[in-house]
């Protein structure tokens, strides 16, 4: 599975290796162990091409108290993942879900 989503306030942190954390998404982490070893790509908005994205290799659960039980997903930055469109349907809120199935 892959997923798009809007991130318009760069919550981006760099890790070691070109790897890098995306959060505080509201996600059922169900949802979220089938994402792992799909790609997520980042957009601006809906209509843009993403800015931004890669394979995602993990995810954990924040327990912090302003964001506690939302999802930070752990990916590789590809440069594949940029100026990659997706249609208009199948959007819910901020993200787009779309299965390999």
């Amino acid at each position: 599975m892959n997923i798009h989503v809007i991130e318009q306030l760069n919550n981006f942190v760099k890790l070691p290796d070109n790897k890098w954390e995306s959060g505080w998404w509201s996600l059922d982490e169900n949802k979220a162990q089938k994402l792992v070893g799909g790609v997520i790509y980042f957009h601006k908005k809906r209509n843009e091409p993403s800015f931004f994205g890669g394979s995602i290799t993990g995810y954990r659960i924040d327990q912090s108290s302003e964001n506690q039980g939302k999802i930070v997903f752990t990916f590789q930055y590809n440069v594949n993942c940029r100026n990659v469109n997706t249609d208009r349907y199948g959007w819910s809120k901020m993200m787009k879900i779309i299965s390999n199935e």
